[in-house]
């Protein structure tokens, strides 16, 4: 038995206004599963496949379009390409039905992803592809959207954005009314 309705997806975590995944003001998704498992990986706690907070597929485009105030939408996890019926889907109504930019992030290869048949499909919706597995010997907290020296920044050619050249690393923390603190990126970690 799927623990998995077909068209849903699981979700480790959704901010709705991030401004470092990506350019400008951007409605972020983790995706809950990954079986790449690499050494050192930073958000280990989405590796588990068992369901987290499942979202119709609709529903999860749907809040998309309604937020108000973004520039793009991001995809990460976890691994979008392990829920690639969704993330390809999610990818072209968002497409389609908006002028938002899409980001997304994969631990694949290129040529994974093209034997899986899902690189060309990238590449027609999305605007910003990171690829490659993070590797932690390669770790770089100063580089721009990547962890490590490794994975690739691709700008397909039918993407909206302008390359971006300049390196930095960018960390975010978030208050939530509660009084909740969420830190995003890769923070520099003391030995």
């Amino acid at each position: 038995m799927k623990f998995q309705p077909a068209d849903y997806f699981n979700i480790s975590h959704i901010e709705p206004v991030t401004h470092i995944y990506g350019p400008g003001s951007r409605y972020t998704v983790w995706v809950q599963g990954c079986t790449l498992g690499c050494k050192g990986c930073w958000n280990e706690e989405m590796w588990p496949n068992r369901p987290r907070t499942l979202i119709h597929r609709f529903e999860l485009l749907q809040q998309i379009l309604r937020a108000s105030n973004i520039d793009g939408i991001t995809i990460l996890g976890g691994e979008p390409m392990q829920q690639p019926e969704n993330t390809l889907w999610l990818l072209s109504e968002i497409r389609k039905h908006s002028s938002l930019s899409i980001m997304t992030y994969t631990g694949y290869e290129p040529h994974e992803l093209k034997q899986m048949g899902y690189w060309k499909p990238l590449l027609e919706y999305a605007d910003i592809i990171v690829a490659g597995r993070y590797q932690e010997d390669k770790r770089n907290t100063y580089l721009r959207w990547r962890g490590s020296e490794n994975q690739e920044i691709f700008y397909p050619k039918r993407s909206r954005l302008d390359r971006h050249s300049h390196e930095t690393n960018e960390i975010e923390i978030i208050i939530s009314e509660h009084g909740n603190i969420t830190t995003l990126g890769y923070p520099e970690l003391k030995k």
